[in-house]
């Protein structure tokens, strides 16, 4: 699994409506994928972007290969709205942990994981 996170800053009077009409996505990318947007509690103007995209780390260069032309397209859009991308960068998902209650370690893409929705039912397990 690998996430991927993108700190933007909007451009002076775009407002965050603004980034996700430009930002929303034309096409899939054709892997288990979802995409948590957040406005800065300090800074209305800052946006972090975390994506959960269910590949592994090695096919990840010739998985953004597959969709750069599409993404360009997007891309292009969201520098309308945004003054500069503070981070981009990708990670590969090592532990999950839940700390409701009782502090516990959930496999990622089990049932009770958080990130249940992109695992294979048939792979899904605790």
């Amino acid at each position: 699994m690998i996430i991927a996170i993108f700190r933007r800053r909007l451009r002076d009077g775009a407002t965050f409506d603004d980034f996700i009409s430009a930002w929303e996505a034309d096409k899939g990318f054709g892997v288990p994928a979802r995409v948590f947007n957040a406005v800065s509690v300090d800074d209305s103007r800052e946006i972090l972007s975390v994506g959960f995209v269910d590949i592994v780390a090695d096919d990840l260069e010739a998985d953004v290969a597959h969709v750069s032309l599409q993404e360009a397209v997007r891309h292009s859009r969201i520098d309308e709205v945004i003054e500069s991308t503070l981070l981009h960068a990708y990670y590969d998902l090592q532990t999950e942990h839940d700390f409701t209650a009782d502090p516990r370690t959930v496999e990622i893409g089990s049932l009770t994981s958080m990130l249940s929705a992109l695992a294979p039912k048939s792979s899904a397990s605790d």
